[in-house]
């Protein structure tokens, strides 16, 4: 049974992690500063990790002076009717307590860009410690199941309320599930951890304003991992609404709502990313919102977490994200000082970047340091294995065709000229932090396996390849044509607004390819259209993307395709559709996969995708950590024998952090469980490390 003290152990693993090296640059202090040495302001905790047991709430809750002047004022209720009777202690070992006020200023590609949900954990129901490898209470303070792990029951903290104040109950989360989710008018469709092993949708109910029930028809141990996974109302699943702000615009509540599409006006109110009436119960909330320009996110006062000396939190007063769309207008300004924090997943900065930013920083006061990005490819490429070109697909599928395409593919040049030689040359894997990879030495041979298995730069390997499948030049004009001698090319596709390290990648993938007879094409396509096409399998190729950190249960899209967005869009718009419209699968199984609504098709009987499938169907009922930790690795079997099905060039290299020297409590790599891993959305970075109470060591220069 799972512990109801609200912490439990990933139950991906059989052992401790052990903390991982990360790669650094010569440019990198032993501290992971560059610069100079920080100033007494920045003297920062050596602490490494958080804590897995809750914390005890101190006897004394503290506020921020400008909330305690509002009580004062009548303006606010007391801090004691704005917190649970036990508040969320933040429970980072490097913490230190912390000064109220300042302002913090960030970048971000728009104004309600995705990134900017990345930095509040504060809507989830538990949330990721430890890099990913513990999961900790949230919203709910403590859960347990049955012995079968078939009865999850979650327990909210009593006294929660929402950022006008109003209470938070269960009832927001049953508002969310019963009148978006099982609506038939509404699109939303129920997210995979709500979604048995079996395919069936789970029963979710709440008996009381405080406990949530979710009771599957088959074991779902690892409900808690996949509740942790990615910030809620951003990147994953809303899971809870505030049902007394939306009913208003639900026509189930509200008979004056009659519009076919209510649903479109209904979940623009709800996105709190650019609507500020929407309440939230994250330390900030949205206070003004202008397109194309910024967001200024303002103090919650009713937020629900606390530092390990009782101030609640955040300790910043603001945080406002300025619209910057052009890649080298953003680095601009980070030479200017413009940001007083940045990482480069969201922002394009990369190893190229790290010179100039140092030559900036005694001006700047921003000082560049370095985390781990647990990447398992850097950037990447895979092609579409639901190609409709029929002879294109059926290439595209053997095995050897990839794999030849791989051994022509430089890795080692690009890892010296983007990567700095830093991180591992791959094949493309997972991250080499996800814990299946970490369970003993047998584990950690098997990712060895998998990175090397196509690695090596073999051009002569590569021609002996093609020539052994039929793909030869047939016509004497120095490329080769498919085995049934019609033209071959292969088309890197990419959306056109692209980071420039992908296109220089392109540019490697390309001349590599052309050097064996591979006729390269580079196609930019508009991003507004890229999704649909994608889904809808148009194109051929990805090549803008990256494999980030996590494990298969927690993001297994890369390794099973469950999702139409990764390497076979069709098949996973097919798994989706196995629980949420199994009728349309029986009903339009005699129309071509892409014409049907939406595309989908289903996997060949014994192929890699159907052994891919029955290994995840299994894993996910399976309720030994050990047995489930098997069928994982089948499934990384898989990949070696029938693979590579996306290729990358590095694994784990340094990302580059941007942290102006005053602002206090940002952790350094070295107190990192496994020195970051934040090229990942399931794990989300910085909200993982709490930036609510990060501060200002002087918040009147920062206003």
């Amino acid at each position: 049974m799972e512990s109801s003290s609200g912490l439990s152990r990933r139950t991906l693993l059989g052992a401790s992690a052990a903390a991982a090296a990360t790669a650094t640059l010569a440019a990198c202090n032993a501290d992971g500063e560059a610069g100079g040495a920080p100033t007494r302001a920045a003297k920062r905790s050596n602490a490494k990790g958080s804590f897995t047991k809750p914390l005890a709430v101190p006897d004394k809750l503290r506020e921020a002076p400008t909330l305690a002047a509002k009580v004062k004022a009548g303006g606010l209720p007391p801090l004691s009717k704005r917190v649970p009777a036990s508040p969320y202690v933040v429970p980072h070992r490097w913490q230190r307590q912390g000064e109220y006020g300042g302002t913090c200023y960030l970048t971000a590609a728009t104004a309600d860009d995705a990134s900017i949900g990345q930095y509040m954990y504060g809507h989830s129901i538990v949330r990721w410690l430890n890099d990913g490898m513990d999961v900790g209470p949230g919203l709910a303070e403590s859960w347990e199941s049955n012995a079968e792990f078939t009865r999850w029951r979650f327990h909210f903290r009593k006294g929660l309320r929402w950022s006008d104040g109003a209470p938070f109950t269960t009832a927001d989360v049953m508002y969310w599930w019963e009148d978006t989710v099982l609506n038939a008018e509404h699109p939303e469709v129920p997210p995979e951890e709500a979604v048995s092993g079996k395919g069936t949708v789970a029963k979710i109910t709440a008996p009381d304003d405080h406990t949530l029930v979710l009771e599957f028809d088959s074991p779902a141990a690892l409900t808690p991992d996949r509740l942790a996974d990615t910030v809620n109302r951003s990147v994953g699943a809303d899971w809870l609404l505030p049902r007394h702000y939306l009913r208003q615009f639900h026509p189930k509540y509200n008979p004056k709502v009659t519009a076919k599409d209510w649903y479109v006006e209904h979940d623009n109110k709800a996105n709190h990313l650019s609507n500020p009436d929407c309440p939230v119960t994250t330390g900030w909330q949205l206070s003004t919102y202008h397109e194309g320009r910024n967001a200024v996110w303002e103090r919650n006062p009713y937020y629900w977490c606390v530092d390990q000396a009782g101030n609640q939190l955040p300790f910043m007063d603001r945080m406002v994200w300025n619209a910057v769309k052009d890649e080298e207008v953003m680095k601009l300004q980070y030479t200017q000082g413009k940001a007083d924090f940045a990482e480069g997943q969201h922002t394009h900065i990369n190893l190229a970047d790290v010179e100039g930013l140092k030559q900036s920083a005694a001006r700047t006061g921003v000082q560049v340091w370095f985390w781990g990005s647990g990447s398992g490819s850097g950037s990447m490429f895979f092609f579409n294995y639901d190609y409709p070109d029929d002879a294109m697909r059926e290439l595209i599928r053997k095995p050897e065709f990839r794999q030849a395409l791989s051994h022509a593919y430089n890795r080692a040049d690009l890892r010296k000229s983007l990567y700095y030689n830093t991180g591992e040359l791959t094949t493309g894997t997972l991250s080499p932090k996800a814990p299946e990879f970490q369970v003993d030495a047998e584990s950690k041979k098997l990712y060895r396996t998998w990175r090397d298995s196509y690695v090596a730069y073999d051009p002569d390997k590569a021609k002996a390849i093609l020539d052994r499948i039929g793909v030869v030049d047939t016509d004497g004009d120095g490329y080769r044509e498919k085995p049934d001698g019609s033209k071959l090319v292969v088309r890197l596709d990419y959306p056109a607004d692209t980071a420039r390290e992908n296109i220089r990648k392109n540019d490697f993938l390309r001349q590599g390819w052309q050097s064996i007879g591979i006729r390269t094409e580079i196609n930019p396509v508009p991003p507004t259209s890229w999704s649909d096409r994608w889904n809808r399998g148009e194109l051929m190729s990805n090549t803008a993307w990256e494999i980030g950190g996590g494990g298969i249960m927690s993001w297994p899209s890369w390794v099973i395709p469950t999702i139409p967005d990764t390497w076979a869009p069709l098949h996973g718009q097919a798994y989706i559709m196995r629980s949420s419209d199994p009728a349309a699968l029986r009903k339009e199984s005699g129309v071509s996969p892409w014409k049907r609504r939406p595309p989908w098709v289903l996997p060949e009987k014994g192929g890699p995708i159907e052994r891919l499938w029955n290994l995840y169907d299994r894993a996910r009922l399976e309720t030994d950590p050990l047995r489930r930790n098997r069928l994982l690795w089948d499934m990384c079997r898989v990949h070696i024998k029938d693979g590579p099905f996306f290729l990358g060039v590095v694994a784990d290299y340094p990302q580059v952090i941007l942290v102006h020297k005053e602002l206090q409590n940002v952790p350094r790599r070295e107190n990192l469980f496994l020195g970051g891993q934040i090229n990942t959305w399931d794990i989300p970075v910085p909200a993982i490390y709490d930036p609510e109470a990060w501060f200002w060591s002087d918040p009147g220069k920062h206003s």
